[in-house]
């Protein structure tokens, strides 16, 4: 049995090998990682085995959880990548979660028109710690971001995508998946585990969405504290000083 592990943890491997190379072929600087890290418990609320990170480098998707599904008696092994998008203004009151849903001309069949994003919080608005309080104005700001970005619901539509991100609050980040890619077993005739340079784009415009959503609420926070700093100190700065005699005018007067 000890063997046979061993053969099968290479395989596995083999499969996260495949993936960083397809990553390279789209033009990402991708590595893979050590197995054992703590990041490989990010899952996006997926359930499977992790087979380990990706490294990406000049990128907001910072790493790349390979999922596998184990295969069934109707199915082979199929393998979701996990996009994780780091972030620490994700709070630990709960988990939000966000769906993109197509919208067709027909109920079933018809022809997609529209692309429709929902966001979903899952746990307790209320915290003990303020820090850890959502910010319900930046779910607002990321909804109207991803909503009206009319290239990236083209694109979607396009590539036939339907897209999950889910706030991971004990590791602090986004994770965004995508459908599941199956192949058979795990023989070398198998489906292209990475993504198109295209299906690529969408998922780094969305990470880029997700982290600048989130900021955008500290500096107009900044901003305001400097106006009323500013506003506060006004009445002092407008004072006029002590009128004072110059030295001069007696010695004019006298003359």
């Amino acid at each position: 049995m000890r063997l046979l592990d061993k053969i099968k943890a290479r395989l596995k491997d083999r499969t996260r090998r495949r993936l960083s190379t397809d990553l390279r072929a789209i033009g990402l600087n991708a590595q893979t990682m050590e197995r054992g890290q703590p990041e490989e418990g990010i899952s996006g609320g997926l359930m499977g085995a992790s087979l380990g990170l990706i490294a990406i480098q000049n990128s907001p998707i910072k790493w790349i959880n390979l999922l596998e599904h184990p295969a069934s008696r109707y199915a082979s092994a199929t393998f979701t990548n996990v996009y994780v998008v780091p972030d620490s203004r994700v709070r630990s009151g709960g988990y939000l979660e966000l769906r993109s849903a197509r919208r067709r001309t027909a109920s079933v069949y018809g022809r997609v028109i529209d692309i429709d994003w929902t966001a979903n919080f899952v746990g307790t608005r209320v915290v003990v710690n303020p820090d850890e309080e959502w910010d319900e104005d930046m779910e607002e700001r990321l909804l109207d971001r991803i909503n009206n970005d009319t290239t990236l619901k083209t694109n979607l539509i396009r590539l036939n995508e339907d897209i999950t991100v889910r706030s991971v609050p004990n590791f602090w980040c986004w994770a965004i998946s995508s459908g599941s890619y199956q192949e058979s077993g795990y023989s070398y005739e198998h489906k292209k585990l990475a993504p198109s340079r295209e299906q690529w784009d969408c998922f780094e415009v969305i990470a880029w969405h997700l982290v600048e959503a989130s900021a955008a609420g500290k500096p107009s926070k900044d901003k305001d504290s400097e106006a009323e700093e500013s506003h506060e100190a006004s009445p002092v700065s407008n004072e006029e000083p002590p009128e004072t005699e110059s030295p001069e005018e007696p010695s004019e007067q006298n003359s």
